[in-house]
């Protein structure tokens, strides 16, 4: 098992956005891109009829028990585009301190009340927390994180605030890594990771979206890229 380890978590009606997604993670670093995906999990049995927006609603907090509970592992939602090695997130913090690092967003209220693909937006608590999360998958906290858990604890939104840890075991990471398209207007030279979360250039009603061209040019470099292999 490594040290580190990075996984995006996979929808098959958003497959082109984990591809980009992918992309730009791996042209930026060394590591490979671990698919997140609940039919990859042999363990993975939650059936509580619960809304879920993405396949990864719920998969991202198996991270540190698909890592046997060890090493450090960043977990991103599909809709990201990296513009920085995301090696430097993991150098930049004393991760050893911290259950999970994340970027604490403020509360903020969504511009719509549906999202990609009209989706229906949710005004929950720690909103958006839970869509870049750095694990120390052998913290005590991470350890309570076993396929039992997983798949029984209610309500499934306690995942996404967080509740499984004490807030003090919440690091908190520079918001110019799950930077808000529409949101947070940053310098693209400071930008980290850009988060798509309302919808992004490959939805049709977004192709005109904050930060859109970054985007599309990282699609165009991943399918120049594909035209060379075949």
């Amino acid at each position: 098992m490594k040290e580190k380890s990075i996984y995006v978590g996979y929808d098959p009606k958003e497959k082109i956005a984990y591809d980009v997604c992918k992309h730009s993670i791996e042209s930026r670093s060394d590591l490979k891109v671990n698919r997140l995906y609940t039919k990859d999990i042999p363990e993975y049995d939650r059936d509580w009829g619960e809304p879920q927006s993405t396949d990864f609603t719920f998969s991202r907090f198996w991270v540190p028990y698909l890592n046997d509970f060890k090493g450090y592992s960043v977990y991103c939602d599909s809709d990201f585009l990296f513009l920085k090695n995301p090696i430097s997130l993991l150098n930049a913090y004393n991760l050893s301190k911290y259950a999970v690092m994340v970027v604490k967003h403020p509360p903020y209220i969504p511009k719509g009340e549906l999202k990609m693909e009209g989706i229906p937006q949710h005004r929950m608590y720690r909103k958006n927390w839970a869509s870049l999360i750095v694990f120390n998958n052998s913290h005590s906290a991470c350890k309570q994180l076993t396929p039992d858990y997983l798949n029984n604890h209610r309500p499934g939104h306690e995942f996404h605030t967080l509740n499984w840890c004490r807030d003090s075991e919440i690091g908190a990471i520079t918001i110019n890594w799950n930077t808000l398209a529409g949101y947070y207007y940053l310098d693209e030279q400071d930008i980290g990771a850009i988060h798509y979360t309302d919808g992004g250039p490959w939805h049709s009603d977004y192709t005109d979206c904050e930060y859109a061209g970054l985007w599309r040019l990282e699609h165009a470099k991943l399918v120049q890229k594909n035209e060379k292999k075949g």
